[in-house]
This record gives structure tokens, C-alpha cells and sequence, in this order.
């Protein structure tokens, strides 16, 4: 939903950018002079009001639908999108000419999470308006809220002590690098008792300070002193790095003419603020949501001045020239839309936080975060998800330093549009290995093996086989490992790992099969679908193990012997084994290990598989030593354990040769 609205809903001096819409085509004269009047100069709640009042009175259906339509604009501009829907599709179901009405109805829509509503409303602005990328956006924007496909591993929960009021709070920022004192807006009127504001129905907005004590609970929000808080309403507060200078948000007004929001800047010396001075930066009626870049030499601010992208865009301005900063640059199509972008803020990594109601997302206002890409000379967008975003407005994000961690404001779960201050953090990721060591030849557990396990980190340790033959370690996240399982007359067995890169949680499993240095190995995982001798994903990886254990044993000489079950007559079953023995034994080639340390034999079903204990537990209707001869398959119920048994029997032994 439009911006306005957001910013308004904060009656802060934000963003309160208003366009003047003239109502020439109402027809209800005075009855609607009060609610033009009110609209005019930006106060929604009391417009609303008499836009009730002359819909109730109005006869003709024409001005009805146009009542409806602004009626609809007032609830959307204070974020109530589910009252606001009900007025815009009354004004299309009058047939009111302004076309934006079915796109509001389609956010609106949105933001009330009817999805397949939303998804026809644009549908049919689009009918009329087909290249509107806001309406495309919408409904991208519904397809990702039914898939919920962006999803994060953060956790996020309300600031009870610092929202503990029904008014809105908003904005947060830090104001020390200890990150235990914030500023945030708020609108509440306990201590000021002033009115209710026309725009929102709430306080207006004054900067607040809280402090983390003793304890680590949050000190009672304080309301900073009159140099700052003025009778008009303040809010978006930021701070430099160092914590001296505060740049804030102002908007003066009056009864007669729209609001004006202006930037100010104040310093601090010694405990105490100094006496606010105006950023002139632009000449227009609206620039707002200052934020300061951690070296103090880029300011970000918002403002619907000409040489935008429509609706409020995100611009810079970099320290010096006249009046102190330059001429204002926008920050590009790839950060603003044709709709609202505002609430910047930004990080020490030089990434810029912002909040839109035009790219994709959830509905209303989401954060997102835009990089630099140096190489493509432009920026890359990317929507935070969900949990940080929701349903409702989010926005004003503040980061301790490069923590994944910090505070921001929403709107969710409030049919009244109060905003609450939320922390957020990315818990840490956990890694872990585990496993069992067994031999390959009985697929019993080996209990006087150790395990070593190397990392990148600097991670060098020896662990010892538990009885049972399991053992388990955890692992540091962004490192590769290595590890080697070795046992007196096994070879060793090395594998590699790596945390690099992951995003969640993982804990790695093995079954380390230990292969003796004496009779038949079979390895693990080499089997073959049912006349093909094609290695799958599985057979290469344990083949590569194979490979990587000839490395370290370049005694090793091995008959490669493959096995059919079920496949043909007995000559085509050994022409098929024949093949499948190949199969692995080119592979094997391909890995560096000589031609003469290898060779292979296709035996077709001449030898059957004796079934393990292992194999047994794994397939209920075998039991340990069956034979798994052609005859003995053909006894066994069921097709499927049929096929099963001879699944078993198409495997790939390999033979040490003295």
C-alpha cells in the first residue's frame, strides 16, 4: 500500500508527502467541503469521518463511488487496509473513473491476505493499465505470500518493555557502539497530553530514549527535551557512528495547508543536545528519513521531488558543496518503483536497509536489503522474508554493527495500525557429525578403531570409537574438514566434509564400512537398476571413497567382480555383469588408479548374495544366511520383494589380489 500512509500512520513528520487532489467531479457541494478540506491538508481520520457522513446523504451513484474511493484513500494512507478494501471495490462497483482504485484494491487485498482476490483485482486493473509493474509486482507479491518461498532463520520477538503503550512506535536506531541505548518514534500521549492527532487517530510522534541497565532490561522510554521535541512532530531519528550527531525527521504544519516534512541535525556535547539546525538539501515539500552512513560522508534521505520514479524514492546527497551537501542523486530504478520507498538505514558493510510497498512482497511495507555490486555497477535488491517480514508494515531496521541482530518496527498482528518495536537476531548455526564404524565383512561394529578429524579452523583432534562403534563431533560452521577412520587390519577410510556455505542447521551422517585387508570387499552403495550397468550418483561417491583409499594403499590389486539377478538367460546375465565390471572399472581409471593394479569379471548370478544380519534388520522378509539364488528369489511373496531381493544380488564386489 502506498507509503503515504505509513508514514502518515505515524504522523510523522515522515514522509507526510500529500498530493493535492482536487475532488472537482463530487457533486455534493457543502456536504463535502468539510472532507475535501480535511483530505487536503493530510487529516485522514477526521476526513473519514465526513466522508462517512456525505456517503450516508449522497444520492447520486457516480459521486458515491468517488466518496467511496477517497474514503478508501483514507483508510489506506492510515493502514487499514481491510476497511479501505471494502471502499474500493464499492468505488469500482460504481464504475468511478480513477483507475488507480483497482490497483489499491489489489493491495489492499494483499495486505489482508485474500491472495486469490488480490490476484483477480490486479487481473483486471491490468486490463486496463497493462504495463503497470506495480500490478505485475502485486502479483508476484501474492504468489510468494502463498508459497512462503523466502524464509529466514531469524528470530523475532516484541520489545514488551519498550511497546507497552496502544500507540505506534516506530523507527528505532542505536546510539552507541555498545548497542545498549536506542531512539525510536513514538506517538504515544501519556506525558505530553497532547490532542489526538487528525491524521491518525493517535498522538503525534516525539523521539524517545531507552537505555539496557544493570539487569539487561530496558530502562522506561524517556521523551527527549524540547530542543528537539517541538510542537510539531518529530520523529526517524539516526545517528552517526560515534553517536554525536542525531539527524531526525520534523513536520511543521497548520490548519490552512498540506504538512511539510524537513531534516534537521543536532549535535551532542557533553551529555547534552544542541540546538537542532535545518538540512537544506532540496527544494520540495517533502524530505524525510534521514540516515547517515557509518563513515559520515553519504546521507540517505526520502523525497518525492521531480526526477523520481514516482511515489517517494530513496536519495543521496555526499558531504560538502553548498549548504554542506551536494546535489541530491536518486538512488536508481533498481532501489525505487513507481511506488513508496523510504526508511532507510545502513550498515557498516556499506549494504542499505529500505522499506517498500512496490517490489515484491508480503503486503504493505517490507525491508529490503540492497548491495553494490561492484562488478555490474548497480545495485542487487533482495526481500528479507519472513519472519522480519509480515502481513503488515516492517520497517525502521536497525543492525548492531554487523550482528544479525536488531531492531525494527511493525505493524502485525494490529487491526489499528499501532506499530511495536521488535528485536530480531539470527541464531547461531549448529553443525554436527555422527556415525557408526562396521566391517565390510560382517557388518559388525568395530570398537578399537579412532577417528581423526582435521579442520581449516585449526581443528586437529583424535577421537576415540565408541563400544557400540558410533561416534560423533561438532563441527564449526564455514569450515572444511577431513577426517580418517583407521582400525589394525582395516584399511583406512578418509572422507571429506565442509560447513562452507550453509545456511541452516546440518547434522552429517555416516556409515563408515570398514574394509578388511583380506577376502571379497563389497562396497556399500554399488548397485545397478535392472539391466543397466550406468553407475548412479551413489555408486560414483562410494567409488570415489574407493578410489581415494587405492590412493593411500598402493599395494591395493583388485579383481573387480559384478553380479546379475534376474536379468536374462545365464549368458546374458554374465554379458551384462561383464559390462557392469567395466563400468566400474573405468571409472576407477578415470580417478588416477593404474591399469595394472585392476582388473574386471562378470559373473552373472553363479554367486549369490548370502544375506548379512545388517541386510536382514533392513528387509523384514530375509533372514540372515539366506542364499539369494534365482530359485530361492522365485519363493519369496511379492513382487516387490522379489525385485527387492534381486536389487540386492546386482552388486560389485571387489577381491584383493596377492
Amino acid at each position: 500500500m502506498p507509503t503515504i500512509r505509513t508514514f502518515i500512520k505515524q504522523h510523522i513528520p515522515f514522509l507526510i508527502t500529500f498530493f493535492l487532489i482536487i475532488l472537482s467531479g463530487c457533486s455534493g457541494g457543502s456536504k463535502l467541503g468539510n472532507a475535501n478540506k480535511a483530505y487536503l491538508i493530510g487529516e485522514y481520520d477526521r476526513a473519514a469521518v465526513q466522508f462517512k457522513k456525505a456517503y450516508k446523504k449522497e444520492k447520486n451513484k457516480y459521486t458515491k463511488g468517488e466518496i467511496s474511493y477517497y474514503l478508501g484513500e483514507c483508510y489506506r494512507k492510515t493502514n487499514k487496509p481491510k476497511k479501505a478494501t471494502m471502499q474500493y471495490a464499492r468505488a469500482v462497483r460504481y464504475n468511478y473513473e480513477m483507475a488507480d482504485a483497482g490497483l489499491f484494491l489489489g493491495d489492499c487485498l494483499l495486505a489482508s491476505q485474500k491472495y486469490e482476490e488480490a490476484i483477480e483485482a490486479y487481473e483486471e486493473y491490468l486490463t486496463k493499465e497493462p504495463l503497470d509493474k506495480r500490478a505485475h509486482n502485486g502479483i508476484a507479491s501474492c504468489k510468494l505470500a502463498l508459497n512462503d518461498s523466502i524464509t529466514s532463520r531469524y528470530t523475532v520477538a516484541k520489545i514488551k518493555k519498550l511497546s507497552n503503550t496502544r500507540y505506534s512506535d516506530f523507527s528505532p536506531g542505536y546510539a552507541s557502539s555498545d548497542y545498549d541505548q536506542v531512539y525510536f518514534s513514538s506517538m504515544r500521549t501519556e506525558k505530553k497530553k497532547r490532542k489526538k492527532s487528525r491524521i491518525t487517530g493517535q498522538g503525534g510522534s516525539n523521539i524517545y530514549m531507552a537505555k539496557i541497565d544493570a539487569k539487561g532490561e530496558w530502562t522506561d522510554p524517556e521523551l527527549l527535551d524540547e530542543t528537539i521535541n517541538s510542537e510539531f512532530d518529530e520523529g526517524s531519528a539516526t545517528m552517526s557512528a560515534d553517536g554525536k550527531e542525531m539527524y531526525f525527521t520534523r513536520c511543521r504544519y497548520d490548519n490552512e495547508q498540506p504538512r511539510s516534512a524537513e531534516m534537521f541535525m543536532v549535535s551532542r556535547s557533553g551529555g547534552k543536545w544542541g540546538e537542532p539546525a535545518q538540512i537544506e538539501i532540496a527544494d520540495s515539500l517533502l524530505v524525510a528519513h534521514p540516515a547517515i552512513s557509518h563513515d559520515g560522508e553519504t546521507l540517505y534521505f526520502v523525497s518525492d521531488m521531480p526526477g523520481g520514479r514516482g511515489g517517494k524514492d530513496i536519495w543521496m546527497a555526499k558531504k560538502g558543496g553548498e549548504g554542506g551537501w551536494s546535489e541530491p542523486v536518486n538512488m536508481g530504478n533498481v532501489i525505487n518503483t513507481a511506488g513508496d520507498e523510504m526508511f532507510p538505514s545502513t550498515r557498516m558493510d556499506g549494504s542499505l536497509y529500505f522499506s517498500s510497498n512496490a517490489h515484491v512482497g508480503y503486503g504493505g511495507l517490507d525491508i529490503y536489503r540492497a548491495v553494490y555490486n561492484e562488478e555490474k555497477q548497480d545495485w542487487e535488491v533482495h526481500n528479507l522474508g519472513r519472519p522480519i517480514n509480515s502481513d503488515g508494515d516492517d520497517f525502521g531496521i536497525a543492525f548492531k554493527g554487523l550482528e544479525e541482530a536488531g531492531i525494527f518496527s511493525s505493524s502485525r498482528g494490529s487491526s489499528k495500525a499501532v506499530d511495536n518495536l521488535y528485536e530480531f537476531s539470527l541464531p547461531k548455526l549448529e553443525f554436527s557429525m555422527k556415525g557408526q564404524v562396521y566391517s565390510q565383512k560382517d557388518e559388525e561394529p568395530i570398537t578399537d578403531a579412532y577417528l581423526r578429524l582435521i579442520g581449516t579452523d585449526g581443528t586437529n583432534v583424535k577421537l576415540n570409537i565408541r563400544n557400540d562403534g558410533t561416534f560423533g563431533a561438532k563441527l564449526a560452521p564455514q569450515t572444511e574438514y577431513v577426517f580418517m577412520v583407521a582400525s589394525k587390519g582395516y584399511f583406512n577410510y578418509k572422507h571429506k566434509l565442509s560447513t562452507v556455505g550453509l545456511g541452516d542447521n546440518k547434522d552429517f551422517e555416516f556409515e563408515v564400512g570398514m574394509m578388511p585387508m583380506e577376502d571379497a570387499i563389497i562396497l556399500k552403495n554399488i548397485h545397478f537398476n535392472k539391466d543397466d550397468f550406468e553407475l548412479n550418483t551413489d555408486s560414483k561417491q562410494e567409488l570415489n571413497r574407493l578410489a581415494a583409499i587405492l590412493g593411500m594403499n598402493k599395494e591395493i590389486i583388485l579383481e573387480i567382480v559384478a553380479h546379475a539377478s534376474g536379468e536374462g538367460s545365464g549368458s546374458q546375465a554374465v554379458v551384462l555383469s561383464q559390462k557392469r565390471a567395466q563400468a566400474v572399472m573405468d571409472y576407477l581409471m578415470g580417478k588416477g588408479i593404474t591399469t595394472e593394479r585392476l582388473s574386471a569379471k562378470g559373473v552373472g548370478d553363479t554367486e549369490p548374495m548370502v544375506v548379512s544380519k545388517r541386510q536382514a534388520r533392513k528387509h523384514k522378509f530375509l533372514d540372515e544366511g539366506d542364499e539369494l539364488s534365482q530359485r530361492f528369489i522365485r519363493s519369496i511373496r511379492g513382487n516387490s520383494n522379489k525385485e527387492a531381493a534381486h536389487s540386492i544380488n546386482r552388486r560389485i564386489e571387489f577381491r584383493i589380489k596377492d
